[in-house]
């Protein structure tokens, strides 16, 4: 399960297309949920990963690259 934490806050646009494509596909293929459930679902999703995504993407006060050495702005 850890890998896939990992995953989604590496790639956290990309694991909210996958999870909206796949409830798109349940419902196309007969789960039971009206209109308004799907788009709820899918508004949430969106809401709650680009929470992810911004911490992801959004410039820090003081930027380091993966091995924690400070990066040098130009």
């Amino acid at each position: 399960m850890n890998w896939i934490t990992k995953r989604i806050q590496q790639e956290p646009v990309l694991f909210q297309g996958l999870l909206q494509a796949i409830i798109m596909l349940w419902v196309s293929f007969g789960l039971n949920l009206n209109d308004n459930q799907v788009a709820t679902i899918a508004v949430a999703s969106a809401a709650l990963l680009s929470f992810i995504t911004r911490q992801n993407v959004t410039p820090v006060a003081n930027p380091k690259d993966s091995k924690g050495n400070q990066v040098a702005l130009s």
